[in-house]
This record gives structure tokens, C-alpha cells and sequence, in this order.
């Protein structure tokens, strides 16, 4: 019944279902219960989904906005290096479905503490923010993962380092970030454990937009990752041009 119900939703195989359960990785099974969970709404325990309301605001003076956070009672909390690895496969294309998959190293700058996780988040779910249902957990390699993960058929695609500042306030977390090739960059947001919870959430973060003198029209929906790959076309488009 569970490689039935994975060939049906998943893969879209036919035929006989034990001849193709030799095709189906062990990270298909995750990404089964990424999908199921997303679509029925149910959560398995302590599985680590979550919905994650958050926007993204481009900024132009980082330590304006710091100040004026902590004016608002936000508290820093710590200050780290993001590295993170997205990957895509054939036989499921991320960017195709708005889905994402990385692995993410985190090197704490106060402490020698590094730590990794590995992240799936599901397509957006609504038209103004970058609100998504999301499984995480820390892994105890993230080498060993990335390896994994390019054993059985998943390519990496691209890396995004930034620069990070947390700061927090009762339950909302403000990341103050130095994205490299692309600037800085405020994003704001809230876990949720309901559907219900979501526009509660989204309110109080547009409460902290106005607060800092930015609206949901200054922010944007689009991720790190597909601003470099566009900023990475585009200098590839100009070349091909001589335009540079």
C-alpha cells in the first residue's frame, strides 16, 4: 500500500509496483512524505514541519534598520555564516514546482561551533509573501549528505553565502542579511504549526514593516538562489553580446 500510494503521487509509475520499488530512493521517500504532509495537511509526530511566513525586503542601510529594530524591542541573538547548497534532480525538478531542497552549513562567528541542515521547503502559499510549509533538521555531516544526495541522483545547482545577524522578538525572527553578490537584505518571519495561524502571522509581520517605514510593496517573492542564477545569466547574456 505505501509503494502504491508513492507510485501514484509521487512518480506517476504504472505496471507492476514491485518491480519499480528498486527505482525509488530513499530520499523519494522523504520528499513522499514532504509531499503528502503538504497536500493533506497532517503532521507525523515530531516530523519538523512547519509553515514559515516570511518576507524578504531589499535594504539600503544596514545599521538603520538594526537600530530601528532594537528601537521596536527586537534582541540580537547571534551572528553567523550561511553557506547553502541547493540541489534539483530529473525526476524532480524543484524549480519547476517552486519547490526547494538545500543543505546549509552554519558557521557561528562568536564561537567555533558549526553546525549543518538539511531543508525542504514546499511551493509558496500565497501571492504576497514568501510563506512556505517547510521540513528541516540538523544532520550530524553535511558532507556525507551532500554525498548522499549526488550518490542517488540529485545535482547540485548552485551556493549562497551570506552573512547573517538573527535578532528576535516574542515570536517573530528578524535576519539582517549580507548576501554575497547581491547586498543587504531584511527578511522577517514567523513559525507556524497551522493553516489558521498564517494570516495572524502576516499581519504582525506587515505591522513590523510599517513600523521600520517599509510596506509588503517594497518586498520581494523572488529567493537568493534565482536572484544570482538571473544576476549569473544576465552577465552571461551581456558577454555574448559585447556588451562587456
Amino acid at each position: 500500500m505505501f509503494f502504491a500510494c508513492l507510485k501514484k503521487r509521487c512518480f506517476g509509475y504504472s505496471g507492476n509496483v514491485e518491480k519499480n520499488v528498486r527505482k525509488v530512493s530513499l530520499f523519494d521517500v522523504f520528499l513522499f512524505f514532504a509531499y503528502t504532509v503538504r497536500t493533506t495537511r497532517k503532521i507525523w509526530g515530531d516530523a519538523g514541519m512547519s509553515i514559515e511566513v516570511e518576507i524578504k525586503v531589499k535594504i539600503q542601510n544596514r545599521k538603520q534598520v538594526m537600530d530601528s529594530l532594537k528601537k521596536i524591542g527586537f534582541l540580537e541573538n547571534r551572528c553567523v555564516v550561511e553557506t547553502d547548497i541547493y540541489y534539483t534532480s530529473t525526476h524532480h525538478d524543484f524549480a519547476a514546482l517552486g519547490e526547494a531542497l538545500r543543505i546549509r552549513k552554519v558557521k557561528d562567528l562568536e564561537s567555533p561551533k558549526e553546525t549543518s541542515v538539511i531543508t525542504y521547503k514546499g511551493a509558496k502559499l500565497d501571492q504576497v509573501s514568501m510563506t512556505r510549509q517547510e521540513l528541516e533538521t540538523e544532520v550530524g555531516d553535511g558532507e556525507t549528505v551532500r554525498k548522499i544526495l549526488e550518490h542517488i541522483g540529485f545535482c547540485p545547482v548552485s551556493a549562497v553565502e551570506k552573512k547573517r545577524l538573527y535578532l528576535n522578538k516574542n515570536n517573530m525572527t528578524a535576519c539582517l542579511d549580507n548576501v554575497k553578490g547581491l547586498g543587504d537584505y531584511l527578511e522577517l518571519e514567523i513559525l507556524t504549526d497551522t493553516e489558521e495561524k498564517r494570516t495572524e502571522a502576516l499581519k504582525q509581520i506587515e505591522d513590523v514593516l510599517e513600523a521600520l517605514g517599509y510596506s509588503m510593496e517594497d518586498t520581494t517573492r523572488t529567493s537568493y538562489l534565482s536572484m544570482l542564477m538571473k544576476k549569473e545569466k544576465d552577465g552571461k547574456d551581456a558577454q555574448s553580446n559585447g556588451l562587456y
